[in-house]
């Protein structure tokens, strides 16, 4: 990459995407130029807020537009074209989780990656989350020993697919959260492959909302070294709950044992509603530090020294792969090949 700050573009400005555009902001390597978003409140806020041209066309904003990079945060279903497009105009470009909801899909998108040789990063976020870079680092220092097995367990508050997220029913619990948990699993167990899963799913009170997706899936995946993992996720959890999401991790090896509990940042308010606060990820003199940030500022690194992602393209594509057959599993009753 020649001197001078990575222009990007942002394709999606809800939540993740105003986030982003807040993190490159503050970037010394990288510029936001553009932004794109289908909705036109969305978009006018957006271009007011950040002082760029918006479009409601992906395709006229790489049209219009002298860009380097995009971040793409469309919802779930829907990262296929601005990723097919970013490849075919030789644009780097981090992609949200998951890759793609669709096996066909995400092999179609890996293999435009490798022809256009541009720089492909799936935004598994917590693999920059201090909790778990913690956990990955003992694990290779060997202080629990060879991984036996995985236990994660990652719901959310009723309130995520019924009013954060617009686009929910056209989502599920599934891909929406399991990809986070999973992809931390074949982190973990890098050397390992996982084979098959079996899994079951509830539809209940979701559906009587008029939501047609799951209320809960849990799943069991074998790896070929012998080893198991379980996955569980929830959407329909109370408002209640003490924090919007419940993510616990139990890593067991054959010679210790490792607990995640990111339910519990160690900061506890008690007043009209009793609450753990939300720690991680607190900004510091200004500056941002949660796991999504530090994401995007390793993925401006890659771009600008030319280096590989470690959660690419290839990552993204095993990840649909074994979330996409845990879904399959829910509808045939059957243990389903990965």
């Amino acid at each position: 990459m020649e001197k001078g700050k990575i222009r990007f573009g942002i394709v999606g400005m809800g939540i993740r995407g105003s986030l982003f555009a807040d993190t490159l902001l503050q970037s010394p390597y990288a510029e936001l130029v553009a932004v794109s978003d289908a909705f036109a409140a969305t978009l006018d806020k957006s271009k007011t807020r950040y002082n760029v041209p918006g479009y409601a066309d992906v395709r006229e904003m790489i049209a219009g537009e002298k860009l380097d990079a995009l971040v793409i945060a469309t919802p779930d279903f829907l990262h296929k074209e601005p990723v097919m497009l970013a490849a075919e105009h030789g644009l780097h470009f981090m992609v949200e989780k998951p890759f793609s909801t669709s096996v066909e899909e995400a092999e179609e998108m890996r293999e435009a990656v490798d022809r256009a040789g541009v720089t492909c990063m799936v935004a598994f976020e917590n693999r920059w989350n201090t909790p778990f870079v913690a956990v990955k680092e003992a694990v290779e220092r060997g202080e629990i020993g060879d991984i036996l097995t995985i236990n994660a367990r990652l719901n959310d508050t009723i309130f995520v697919p019924t009013q954060m997220l617009k686009w929910s029913k056209g989502s599920s619990p599934g891909w929406f959260l399991l990809p986070h948990a999973t992809d931390i699993a074949l982190w973990l167990k890098k050397t390992a492959t996982p084979v098959s899963v079996y899994a079951v799913g509830t539809k209940k009170k979701l559906v009587g909302m008029g939501i047609d997706t799951y209320d809960s899936i849990q799943s069991v995946v074998s790896f070929d070294d012998g080893t198991h993992a379980t996955f569980t996720t929830s959407w329909v959890l109370p408002e209640s709950m003490p924090l919007i999401y419940d993510f616990k991790y139990e890593i067991i090896g054959d010679d210790g044992a490792l607990y995640v509990d990111l339910s519990d940042q160690m900061v506890r308010k008690a007043g009209g509603v009793y609450s753990h606060m939300h720690t991680l990820g607190t900004p510091i003199n200004g500056r941002f530090t949660s796991a999504p940030s530090y994401m995007l500022n390793a993925f401006v690194d890659h771009v600008r020294l030319g280096t590989k992602p470690e959660s690419g393209a290839a990552a993204g594509l095993l990840n649909t792969k074994l979330v996409h057959a845990i879904h399959r599993s829910v509808l045939s009753g059957s243990v389903e090949r990965i």
